[in-house]
């Protein structure tokens, strides 16, 4: 079920109002609604894997209980990195297996056992990155005693499961979640409304600008190499655009949703076009993943290896970042993508320019903070090449082409509307910037009518702009 579609918005309101009006009877029985939300959700997306979600996420359940009450360290190790082992095994069969297949077809075939083997042609599960490193994080948390296991197998399953992040996130923590659904809810119209707003706001990202984009941004990348660099140029700035227009819409929406139920996620983007460096913008990016990476990849090995001094910093930082490359897919585009964030990175890491930071307070940027932004959103726009990029080859000819004639030519490819909106869009985001999203009006002294008019106008963009083509989210592929 596309979160975007007039079907998805009946079903959240047929759940919204069964959920409130069980609320009477307690917080079980309002898990309980969410839990049959979801698992109806998830399956409607993908009948296939809703079986191994479950499956998955009653492991965990049932081996967290066991950490919790075993004494033994042996064996608490033993069960843990059972878990573990579980959870990476089954992410990196479905995730990783197409990138070791040809090696393995080779092999078979080498080896006298010829045709075709389909039992190694594996179909990805939606969400399997996200729900998998929640409970990754969670095992983790329970065997280092730092959160209580959960007894409540609905409640854990209403974690995993919940049905606005269980596609692409955010990738919540357990000991943020557990508690909000451990008693009955009670609606809150502030929230619910501020929740409605933020809806609105993702779906305008995703459904004027990076489905309007995503037809330009095709037939650039489709075809790397043969148009000019100024049209290389423009194709990369609009898949930066909408990327960040993408996978920010679906977070909002799915930050905005969960408030309707009374529940708040993470934040999962903070402006991350007004980063000063890039140690800001992975601050401000996909920021579940990487406190996810931080805590539980860069925290223990850095640890591990103190005694290494810069050395051990080094290698710490390489294989997070390689980790948040990696996890994006298996193809060598995203493993250069990891290994070129850990270059940028490693200098400021290694000389203390990663605490620094600009002031971004007033209406306008000064000269140096703006010219350090400028030059950030332009070093990772060119990086992000590399994630749309269907092979190491093409991001290689991408890069040439954007060295080619041409580049101060007029661009084959300039749509107008699109740019426009995603100037405007940028903006809003600017202005709001100190707000926890651009549509955050809570406190704000604006007239009704003034509020009122601006959900027309973006109703009425929706409404004029939507792209009837169909463009999946970006991160579902991850």
């Amino acid at each position: 079920m596309e979160i975007t579609s007039f079907g998805s918005a009946l079903f959240i309101a047929v759940v919204f109002g069964l959920y409130w009006t069980v609320a009477r009877w307690g917080g079980r029985v309002q898990n309980g609604v969410l839990l049959l939300a979801s698992g109806l959700f998830y399956g409607l997306a993908d009948h296939r894997f809703l079986l191994l979600l479950v499956l998955s996420a009653s492991t965990n359940y049932g081996i967290a209980i066991s950490l919790g009450r075993i004494r033994s360290r042996r064996l608490r190790t033993a069960l843990f990195y059972t878990g573990v082992g579980l959870d990476l095994g089954l992410l990196c069969w479905f995730k990783y297996m197409a990138f070791f297949r040809p090696g393995i077809e080779h092999l078979l075939h080498a080896m006298g056992f010829g045709g075709d083997h389909g039992l190694i042609a594996v179909v990805l599960p939606l969400g399997i990155s996200f729900y998998t490193f929640q409970m990754l994080g969670y095992l983790i948390d329970v065997q280092r005693e730092e959160t209580e296991p959960c007894t409540d197998a609905l409640a854990f399953l209403t974690y995993v499961l919940f049905f606005p992040k269980i596609l692409a996130g955010p990738i919540e923590r357990a000991q943020r979640f557990l508690p909000q659904i451990g008693q009955a809810r009670n609606f809150d119209m502030a929230l619910a409304t501020d929740g409605l707003r933020q809806v609105l706001w993702g779906l305008l990202a995703k459904v004027v600008i990076a489905d309007n984009a995503s037809t330009f941004v095709d037939l650039v990348f489709n075809a790397p190499g043969t148009v000019t660099a100024s049209t290389h140029l423009v194709g990369a700035l609009l898949y930066f655009v909408q990327i960040y227009c993408d996978f920010s819409g679906y977070s909002n929406m799915a930050i905005g949703i969960a408030k309707l139920f009374g529940i708040r996620l993470m934040t999962n983007f903070n402006t991350p076009f007004f980063s000063v460096g890039v140690n800001d913008f992975w601050k401000r990016w996909h920021i579940s993943l990487t406190t996810w990476m931080i805590d539980y990849v860069f925290t223990p090995l850095s640890f591990l290896l103190r005694d290494l001094g810069r050395a051990g910093t080094t290698i710490a930082i390489s294989a997070t970042f390689l980790a948040v490359g990696i996890w994006h897919g298996a193809n060598w585009t995203f493993v250069i993508f990891g290994t070129v964030q850990s270059l940028l990175f490693l200098p400021l890491a290694l000389t203390g320019s990663i605490t620094r930071s600009a002031a971004t307070t007033g209406r306008l940027p000064c000269v140096p903070p703006f010219a350090r932004m400028a030059g950030t959103f332009v070093l990772m726009m060119l990086c992000f090449v590399l994630l749309r990029s269907a092979t190491l080859q093409d991001a290689i000819t991408y890069y040439r082409g954007l060295l080619g004639p041409g580049l101060l030519s007029k661009p084959e490819v300039f749509p107008t509307t699109v740019m426009f909106m995603a100037l405007v869009f940028v903006l809003v985001e600017w202005v709001q910037r100190g707000r926890a999203h651009a549509m955050d009006l809570a406190g704000m002294r604006m007239p009704i009518w003034l509020r009122w008019g601006l959900y027309a106008v973006i109703v009425f963009v929706l409404a004029l702009m939507n792209n009837t083509g169909s463009y999946n989210f970006i991160y579902f592929q991850f």
